[in-house]
């Protein structure tokens, strides 16, 4: 029953904003747009309370209420940590004792609508938004991102570069916006009225149709030390975004693991990162 109602749910929205669009494609499309940037998970779970907890909290004022920025004080170079969709904070807690062994001084934030940040929509723009004020206030020379976070990561660079920065992990991030949004609609089975709804919801919103937002357009300008990680079997995220996004930036050394999946929660990926941290000549 469970599995049947994971498959049906998706149907009846598509089947919704299907009828909508009869009566108008600007409210289809501002419904589904406005279903897609709702996540579902990454909220704090109890299991993960206590890790938070031995950080500093600071919440910090943005649009849509206040951000979480966790701080785990080190005397090393300051690095930032940007969990991806349907996530939190927690996600580092793989990397962490790796990274205090370096001495790091560590920030890590949840994004909007995820972990303690407030607010009901998340979209890699409105996270940017967190990002630009997490660097202004602590300038890292590091920034590690996971999927979506690694999105608006490489959006916020191409819109307002870290002088700080110095090296940028970026794991399994996408590309393209488009290949996104082609597989929310053939999730969710609505048509083609729907989906130009979409589009123009999200132009104007944000300045962007669905076919030009793109990681790979924002990273041609970053010239700080990039090591992109890329699982070759992921299965939410395809290993050809991760090419085609190193293939525009010009310090970038890229991986094809082996393990991982999309979460790379694996000693192999942690080493690649951990090496890329300690080597000057990466």
């Amino acid at each position: 029953m469970k599995r049947f109602l994971q498959k049906a749910i998706p149907k009846m929205y598509g089947f919704y904003f299907n009828i909508l669009s009869l009566f108008s494609q600007e409210k289809a499309g501002k419904l589904a747009l406005k279903v897609f940037s709702t996540p579902r998970r990454g909220r704090i779970s109890e299991h993960q309370i206590e890790f938070l907890n031995s950080a500093r909290q600071q919440r910090i004022a943005f649009k849509d209420g206040l951000f979480m920025l966790y701080h785990w004080k080190g005397d090393g170079p300051t690095v930032l940590l940007n969990h991806g969709w349907e996530s939190n904070a927690f996600r580092w807690k793989y990397l962490f004792d790796d990274l205090k062994a370096l001495d790091y001084n560590i920030i890590a934030i949840d994004g909007p609508a995820h972990g303690n940040t407030s607010g009901t929509l998340f979209t890699a723009i409105e996270y940017s938004k967190l990002i630009k004020a997490t660097v202004e206030l602590y300038e890292p020379e590091v920034i590690i991102s996971h999927s979506v976070g690694a999105m608006a990561t490489v959006y916020n660079e191409f819109h307002h570069p870290s002088p700080s920065l110095k090296k940028l992990v970026l794991l399994g991030g996408p590309n393209s916006l488009e290949v996104i949004m082609k597989d929310y609609q053939k999730l969710l089975s609505f048509n083609k009225k729907v989906y130009t709804g979409l589009d123009k919801m999200l132009f104007k919103r944000f300045g962007y149709h669905v076919t030009e937002f793109k990681t790979e357009n924002f990273a041609v300008n970053i010239t700080a030390q990039t090591l992109i990680l890329h699982e070759q079997n992921d299965r939410i995220v395809p290993v050809s975004a991760g090419r085609e996004i190193a293939g525009k930036m010009q310090n970038v050394t890229f991986i094809e693991t082996q393990t991982g999946g999309h979460s790379l929660h694996t000693k192999e990926n942690t080493n690649h990162i951990i090496e890329f941290l300690k080597n000057d000549n990466s």
